[in-house]
C-alpha cells in the first residue's frame, strides 16, 4: 500500500503540474496535442505506402507534409481551444472541441490537396486515417489521464471514508463526478444506491449501481459502506422513514450536498457536504416568488427594516441586497447584532448601500430622526418581543414594544410618506392564548384600521401584515435549545408529547414576506401555508438521532410540562375568519374583522398608559376587552377570564 501511495503522490504532482490552467501548462498540452496529430499523419503516410507501394517515390515530400500538418493543426487546436480545459476533469466538451480541430484540419488539407493541387504525399485514405487516428489517439489520451487520476490517484487511501451516492438522477451523477474530481477528499465512492429494479446490475461512471431491497444492514455490510450522500435537499423528506431512519438505526452516516448544479467547475469544497439538519425533514417544496414584482418595487427605493439585527429582519437584509435598493437602513436595539450583522454586510455584500442605526422604536425622538434624515419609502417592521413565556412575566413590556412600537412606527410611515409598510405578525394572535400573541393580535388590529382609514384619503399608501408560525432556527427557539442540549448530552426537554407547531425556514418566510409585500392590498392580512403541523416531540427525537444518538438510551427525552401562555396547538386563522386565494400558492388573504380607527386610538391610549405605568392587572384586563378571543392558558392571568 505505501508503493501505491509513493506512486499516487508522484502521479498527482505530474498530472497537476502537465494540465494546471496556467499559461505553461496550456502550452505543454498544446505541444502534445500537435505531436501527437503529427505521429498521425507520418502514420497515415506508412500505411499508405504499405497499401500503394508506388508512392515510395514521394518519400522526400514527407518532410512538407508534416511541417504543413503541424502549422494546420496547432491553428486548428488554437481555434477551438482543445488545450484550454484541465485534462483530469476531461468531459464531451473536450471531445467536442477535438473532434471539431480534428475535421477542420483535415478540410484544410483535403482542400489544398484536392482544390489547390498543392503536391503532398497523402490520399484520400490517408486522410481518413490520419482523422481516425488523431481523433481517437487524443481521446485515448484523455481518458487514459482520466482514469488514472480516479482510480489510482483518488481511490488508493483506504483511510477515506467509503461512500455511495443515493440514486442515479443527473444531480446524483453530478455529484459523484464532483467528488471524484476533488483532491483533497474525504470519501471513497462505491457506487450508488437506488430502488430502480431497472438498472439493477447496471454501472455509471464505472461504478456499480447497487438495488436497495431485502437487509439493509447485510447490504451495506457487504459493500462495506460507512456513509450514504444525498445530492440535493428535496431527496430526503420523502427517504426519511424508509431509508434515513434505517441507516441511522445502523450508524451509517448519512450526509447531504448542495444542489450540483450550484458546484462550479466540478470542484467540491468539504463545506458543501454536510450532516442532515432538522431543517431538511420538514418536506417542504421550493418556495417561489416573483422577482421581478419584487424587484420592480424594491429597486432604487430607500428601504427600512427594524429588527434588523434579529432572525427574521437581517434574513430580509440578505434578501432584499438583491432587488438593488437605493439604500437599506437597518434599525434595531440589539448593540452587539446589530455590529454583527454590519460586519456581516460589509464583507458578503460590498456593493451594498446600507446604513446601521442604533435605536428603539418606542422612542419617538429617534424615529423623527430616522424618518426625516432617510425617507424610507417601504418599511418592512420585524422588531419585537417574541418570546411567550418572557412575556407572560412582563406584559406591560410587550405592550410598550409589540403595540406601541408598531404605532409609533406606522404614525411615522404616514408623516414621512412613506410608500409601504409591511408588518410581521405571527400565528400567535390567532386566538392568544398568551401576552405575546395578544400584543401582536392588537398591534395587527391597529394597522388594519390605520390602513382603512388612510385609504380613503391616500391611496397611494398600504399597510399589509403578514401572519406565520414558528421559523426553525431563530434565535432562541427550540431548534438551538434542542442542538445545545444534545451536544451537552441531554436530557432533551420538551413541554408536552403532543404538543405541535407550525415550521418554516428563515429564507422561505422572508421570500414569502416580501412576496406578499409586493402583491399587498392595502389593510390586507397575509395567511403563509406553513404546510402540515410538526410534533416536537417527534423533531426532538429525529434531531437527536441525526447527532448518531439513540433517544432515551443515549440521550434522554424529558417531559416539563406547558409553559405559562403555552397551548398545544397552534392556528394560522380565527375561528370566524375565511381566507381568500391570492397569485401565490403559499399565501392567503385572511377575512378579517375590521375595527374602527377612532376606537382603536381610545383603546389603545387607555391600554399604553396602563403599561407605562406598570399596571399589570389592568393592561391584561385592557387586553383581553380589546381582543375578547384572548383567554389566557396555564396562566396567572385565567383569574381575569372569569
Amino acid at each position: 500500500m505505501n508503493v501505491l501511495l509513493h506512486l499516487r503522490n508522484f502521479l498527482d504532482s505530474i498530472l497537476r503540474k502537465m494540465v494546471r490552467s496556467s499559461f505553461t501548462s496550456r502550452w505543454i498540452i498544446l505541444s502534445l496535442d500537435s505531436f501527437i496529430a503529427t505521429f498521425s499523419i507520418v502514420f497515415s503516410y506508412l500505411v499508405c505506402i504499405f497499401i500503394y507501394p508506388e508512392v515510395t517515390d514521394e518519400l522526400p515530400m514527407l518532410g512538407e507534409l508534416v511541417l504543413v500538418n503541424l502549422f494546420i493543426v496547432s491553428s486548428s487546436f488554437l481555434l477551438f481551444k482543445t488545450h484550454s480545459g484541465i485534462i483530469r476533469y476531461s468531459s464531451y466538451y473536450e471531445v467536442w472541441r477535438i473532434f471539431m480541430a480534428i475535421s477542420f484540419s483535415n478540410i484544410l488539407l483535403a482542400i489544398g490537396v484536392f482544390v489547390f493541387k498543392f503536391y503532398f504525399p497523402i490520399s484520400l485514405t490517408g486522410l481518413l486515417i490520419n482523422f481516425t487516428v488523431s481523433l481517437l489517439t487524443l481521446i485515448a489520451l484523455r481518458y487514459i489521464i482520466v482514469k488514472v487520476h480516479a482510480r489510482l490517484i483518488m481511490d488508493t487511501d483506504e483511510r477515506l471514508e467509503r461512500a455511495v451516492i443515493y440514486g442515479t438522477s443527473p444531480d446524483s451523477v453530478a455529484l459523484a463526478r464532483a467528488i471524484l474530481m476533488t483532491r483533497n477528499r474525504s470519501f471513497r465512492l462505491v457506487g450508488f444506491m437506488t430502488y430502480d429494479y431497472q438498472i439493477q446490475q447496471k454501472r455509471i461512471m464505472d461504478l456499480p449501481v447497487i438495488l436497495l431491497n431485502g437487509d439493509l444492514g447485510r447490504l451495506l455490510e457487504g459493500y462495506e459502506i460507512d456513509t450514504i450522500i444525498f445530492p440535493d435537499t428535496k431527496y430526503i423528506s420523502r427517504n426519511y422513514d424508509d431509508l434515513i431512519r434505517r441507516c441511522m438505526s445502523l450508524k451509517i452516516k448519512v450526509l447531504i450536498s448542495q444542489a450540483p448544479q450550484d458546484i462550479a467547475d466540478y470542484s467540491l469544497k468539504s463545506s458543501r457536504i454536510r450532516n442532515i439538519q432538522i431543517e431538511d425533514l420538514l418536506g417542504r417544496d421550493e418556495i417561489k416568488i416573483n422577482n421581478d414584482e419584487i424587484s420592480k418595487q424594491t429597486q432604487g427605493k430607500v428601504v427600512l427594516v427594524t429588527g434588523s439585527a434579529g432572525s427574521i429582519g437581517s434574513e430580509l437584509v440578505r434578501q432584499l441586497s438583491k432587488f438593488k435598493p437605493k439604500l437599506i437602513v437597518l434599525l434595531d436595539s440589539a448593540e452587539t447584532p446589530l455590529h454583527d450583522m454590519q460586519l456581516e454586510l460589509e464583507d458578503k455584500f460590498k456593493n451594498l448601500n446600507f446604513v446601521v442605526i442604533l435605536g428603539d422604536v418606542r422612542d419617538a425622538n429617534r424615529m423623527t430622526y430616522v424618518f426625516k434624515k432617510f425617507r424610507p419609502q417601504i418599511v418592512y417592521h420585524a422588531a419585537a418581543y417574541k418570546h411567550v413565556p418572557l412575556m407572560e412575566e412582563n406584559p406591560c413590556e410587550s405592550i410598550s414594544v409589540n403595540v406601541f412600537g408598531t404605532r409609533n412606527i406606522a404614525n411615522h410611515a404616514i408623516r414621512y410618506g412613506a410608500e409601504k409598510f409591511v408588518m410581521i405578525s405571527t400565528d400567535k394572535a390567532v386566538n392568544p392564548s398568551n401576552v405575546m400573541g395578544a400584543s401582536k393580535r392588537i398591534a395587527e388590529i391597529y394597522v388594519q384600521s390605520l390602513a382603512k382609514y388612510i385609504q380613503k384619503r391616500d391611496k397611494s399608501m398600504q399597510f399589509i401584515t403578514t401572519r406565520f408560525g414558528n421559523v426553525l432556527g431563530s434565535n432562541g427557539s427550540v431548534i438551538p435549545r434542542f442542538r445545545q442540549q444534545i451536544e451537552q448530552g441531554g436530557p432533551v426537554t420538551v413541554t408536552h408529547p403532543e404538543i405541535t407547531r407550525f415550521f418554516m425556514t428563515i429564507p422561505e418566510a422572508c421570500r414569502l414576506v416580501l412576496e406578499a409585500g409586493s402583491m399587498g392590498v392595502n389593510g390586507e392580512i397575509y395567511v403563509f401555508d406553513m404546510g402540515d403541523p410538526v410534533k416536537i416531540d417527534d423533531m426532538a427525537r429525529r434531531m437527536i438521532q441525526l447527532a448518531g444518538f439513540t433517544p432515551n438510551v443515549d440521550i434522554e427525552i424529558v417531559y416539563s410540562g406547558l409553559r405559562p401562555g403555552e397551548k398545544l396547538y397552534e392556528e394560522l386563522l380565527n375561528d370566524s375568519e375565511k381566507t381568500k386565494p391570492t397569485r401565490h400558492e403559499k399565501i392567503m388573504v385572511a377575512d378579517v374583522r375590521e375595527y374602527n380607527l377612532k376606537e382603536v386610538i381610545a383603546d389603545l391610549n387607555r391600554l399604553i398608559f396602563a403599561a407605562q405605568k406598570i399596571d399589570i392587572p389592568r393592561t391584561v384586563k385592557l387586553m383581553k376587552e380589546l381582543v375578547p378571543e384572548f383567554i389566557s392558558n396555564n396562566s396567572e392571568f385565567e383569574e381575569l377570564d372569569k
